[in-house]
C-alpha cells in the first residue's frame, strides 16, 4: 500500500478539467500572438513543447530559434516554419527591436507561405496563415527601419540571420519613378491617421511606404516593398539570394510567386494624410479669397499622378475660401474603390477664389486643355477625352462655364460698344475675349454640381459680403484691363464696374450679370449633369419643406438645375462634400460614367 501511495498510482484527483470563463477570454487566448503580446501563440507553444524547447525559449529565444531551425531541416513542416517566424519576431520585440530577429521572422514567414519544402500547401483558413502574412509584413517593415523611422536606403547588401545570411539585391522596375527622384521612404504603418474617417488599405503582402522626394520638395508617392527569396530553408546556412522589390501602389497590383498570384499590401490613406500634414494648402483658403493678386500665382490644376491614356480624369474644384485639401475625405474613399482606382485619375484645381469667376474658369479651361493635349496629342483617347468635373459651391459655377458657350453680346450690352472699339493692348483684348467669348470644353462629358449657387447666394448679397469684397485684391492684369476699359467708357460704365473690379462675391450676388448670362447659356449637348443639393434640416421627402430650404449659404431654388440626369437632396449644411452620402453619390456617378465608356463601341 505504501508503495502505491508513493508512486501516486491513481489515488489523487485528476488535474484535467474545464473552467467556464466565457468565449471572450477563450478567443483572446486563441488569438494571442507575438504580434500583439509578449507571448507566442498556442500553435508555436505546441511546436516548442513537441521538441522540448519550451524551457530554452524562456531564457534564450534566439537559441531556441537556432535549435528549431536545425530540427526543421529534417522536418520542414508548415507548423515548424510558422513557429520559427513567430519566435524570431518575439525575439525582435524582446531585445530592443532587434532588426535581424524581425528579418528572420519575415524570411521564415515567406517560407511558410511560399516555400515548397512541405508538400502540403498552407491552409488559408488556418489562423497561422493570416498571422504569417502579418509576421511577414511587420517583420519586413521593422527589419529595414532606421532609428528615425525611415526605411533604409534601397541598395544591394547582405544581412545576417540567426542561421546563415541573405544576399539582397534591389529591383525598382515596379515603379515609374527613379531612385534619384525618391531616395527616402517612411513606413505607413508607423503612423496613426487623424482627420480621415476611414483608413483604406489593400490587403496582401509587403510594406506600405510613402516615398519622399530627394530634393526636399513636397510631393509624395505610394509604394510597397516586397522581399522575395530565391531559395529554401536548407540554403540559408550558405546564404540565400533575395530581391527587395519596390512597387508603385497607385494601382491595385499583384505579383507572381511560383504558381500563385499574390496581392500587395497598400495604404493610400497613409500617403494622403502624410501629404496633407502641415501642408501649405491649409493656409491657402483665406489667402486665395483676399489676396487674389498674389495667390493667383498658385492657380494650378494638379493631378494625383501623371495623366496616362485609357483613364478618365476626374477634376475636383473647391469653393470659396477653400482649397483642394477639403476633398481629402472624398478622395480617400474613392481610392478605396478598385474600379475607380484602376480606371479613373483624380485631379484638383486650386484657384484664388476671390478673383472674378470668369477669370478662374478661364485658367481651368486652359490648363485642362493643355494637360489633356500633352497626354494625348492625337486627341483620340476615349478615357482622357471624357473628363468628369465635380464642383462644390463656387467651383460648380466654374464647371458651368466649362460646359457652355459664352459670347460677347453681354459685354457689348453692358458697356455700350464692342471690344474692338476699345483701344486695349493686344494682351488685354485677348484676355477679355478668352474670358467672355469661350466655347464649351470638348473633353468634358459629365458634370457634378454640389451646393452650387446657379442663381446666386443670399449670403453674397448681404452687407457683410459687400464689405468683404472691398478687401479682396485682384491680379494686376485684371485690374489694369478694367481700369483701361472704364476710362474709355464714359457715361456707359456699368454700375458694377464704377467703383472696383467685380470679385467672385459680386459674381455670386443673385443680381449678378454673370449669373443671368450663365442661366441663358445652353449646356453642351454631349455633357451629362448631376446635382447634389444640401437642404439643411429640411425633409427631402417633403416638397413644401424642400422648396423653402437652404443649406446656410444657398437656397434650394438657387441650387436647382434643369436638365440633370439625377438630383440628390441631402439634409446637410453647405460644406457637405465630406459627408458619406455625398461621397457615395459621387462614387455612383463615376461608376456609371465608366460603365457608359466601357459599353461605347
Amino acid at each position: 500500500m505504501l508503495a502505491l501511495l508513493v508512486g501516486g498510482c491513481g489515488i489523487f484527483e485528476p488535474t484535467i478539467a474545464v473552467d467556464r470563463v466565457g468565449s471572450d477570454r477563450v478567443y483572446a487566448t486563441l488569438n494571442r500572438t507575438a504580434l500583439v503580446s509578449d507571448e507566442v501563440s498556442a500553435a508555436t507553444g505546441a511546436v516548442l513543447h513537441q521538441y522540448s524547447l519550451t524551457e530554452l525559449s524562456h531564457y534564450s529565444s534566439w537559441e531556441a530559434v537556432q535549435a528549431l531551425h536545425e530540427v526543421s531541416l529534417d522536418e520542414p513542416t508548415r507548423e515548424n516554419l510558422f513557429a520559427l517566424a513567430e519566435l524570431s519576431f518575439h525575439h525582435g520585440r524582446q531585445h530592443d527591436e532587434c532588426t535581424y530577429g524581425f528579418l528572420a521572422s519575415a524570411v521564415y514567414a515567406w517560407l511558410y507561405l511560399m516555400g515548397d519544402e512541405d508538400p502540403v500547401p498552407p491552409n488559408p483558413y488556418d489562423r497561422r496563415f493570416r498571422w504569417a502574412c502579418d509576421l511577414y509584413n511587420s517583420g519586413l517593415q521593422r527589419a529595414f527601419s532606421q532609428v528615425d523611422g525611415a526605411y533604409q536606403p534601397f541598395a544591394p547588401h547582405e544581412r545576417e540571420l540567426p542561421v546563415g545570411r541573405l544576399k539582397i539585391e534591389l529591383d525598382t522596375t515596379g515603379t515609374p519613378w527613379t531612385q534619384a527622384e525618391f531616395d527616402r521612404y517612411v513606413p505607413g504603418d508607423e503612423f496613426l491617421l487623424e482627420g480621415l474617417s476611414l483608413r483604406m488599405r489593400d490587403s496582401g503582402l509587403g510594406v506600405p511606404l510613402v516615398g519622399i522626394r530627394a530634393d526636399g520638395s513636397r510631393g509624395f508617392v505610394p509604394a510597397t516593398a516586397l522581399l522575395r527569396l530565391h531559395g529554401g530553408l536548407e540554403d540559408l546556412s550558405t546564404g540565400v539570394d533575395a530581391t527587395l522589390e519596390l512597387h508603385s501602389a497607385y494601382d491595385p497590383s499583384d505579383v507572381i510567386v511560383g504558381d500563385s498570384v499574390v496581392p500587395l499590401e497598400a495604404d493610400l490613406s497613409a500617403l494622403l494624410a502624410y501629404s496633407l500634414h502641415d501642408s501649405p494648402l491649409w493656409k491657402f483658403s483665406l489667402a486665395g479669397l483676399f489676396e487674389g493678386s498674389r495667390a493667383v500665382r498658385e492657380n494650378r490644376l494638379v493631378a494625383v499622378r501623371p495623366l496616362v491614356k485609357g483613364r478618365t480624369p476626374v477634376v475636383f474644384i473647391h469653393g470659396t475660401a477653400s482649397n483642394p485639401a477639403y476633398w481629402a475625405e472624398m478622395l480617400n474613399t474613392l481610392l478605396g474603390d478598385p474600379e475607380l482606382r484602376e480606371r479613373a485619375q483624380f485631379m484638383f484645381f486650386q484657384y484664388a477664389s476671390g478673383n472674378p469667376i470668369g477669370f478662374s474658369a478661364l485658367t481651368l479651361r486652359q490648363q485642362l486643355a493643355e494637360q489633356i493635349e500633352a497626354a494625348d496629342p492625337e486627341g483620340t483617347d476615349p478615357g482622357l477625352n471624357n473628363v468628369v468635373l465635380v464642383g462644390h459651391s463656387q467651383g460648380g459655377l466654374l464647371v458651368r462655364m466649362l460646359i457652355s458657350d459664352g459670347n460677347m453680346d453681354w459685354f457689348e450690352a453692358e458697356l455700350g460698344k464692342s471690344l474692338e472699339d476699345f483701344d486695349l493692348p493686344a494682351e488685354q483684348e485677348q484676355l477679355v475675349r478668352d474670358a467672355i467669348d469661350y466655347r464649351a470644353s470638348p473633353e468634358v462629358s459629365r458634370a457634378v454640381f454640389i451646393s452650387t449657387p446657379h442663381r446666386g447666394s443670399y449670403r453674397a448679397a448681404a452687407w457683410y459680403s459687400r464689405m468683404m469684397a472691398k478687401f479682396i485684391s485682384v491680379p494686376g492684369q485684371i485690374q489694369g484691363m478694367v481700369t483701361n476699359m472704364v476710362g474709355q467708357s464714359g457715361q456707359q460704365v456699368p454700375k458694377v464696374l464704377r467703383n472696383r473690379v467685380p470679385t467672385s462675391l459680386d459674381n455670386m450676388d443673385p443680381s449678378s450679370p454673370l449669373l443671368e448670362r450663365l442661366s441663358k447659356a445652353p449646356i453642351a449637348p454631349w455633357v451629362s449633369m448631376h446635382s447634389i443639393i444640401a437642404i439643411g434640416d429640411a425633409d427631402p421627402d417633403d416638397p413644401e419643406q424642400v422648396v423653402h430650404a437652404d443649406d446656410g449659404v444657398v437656397e434650394y431654388t438657387a441650387a436647382w438645375m434643369p436638365g440633370v440626369e439625377s438630383e440628390l437632396l441631402v439634409s446637410l449644411g453647405h460644406s457637405c462634400q465630406e459627408n458619406p452620402l455625398v461621397i457615395q453619390e459621387v462614387r455612383r456617378i463615376l461608376r456609371e460614367h465608366l460603365a457608359v465608356l466601357r459599353n461605347d463601341p
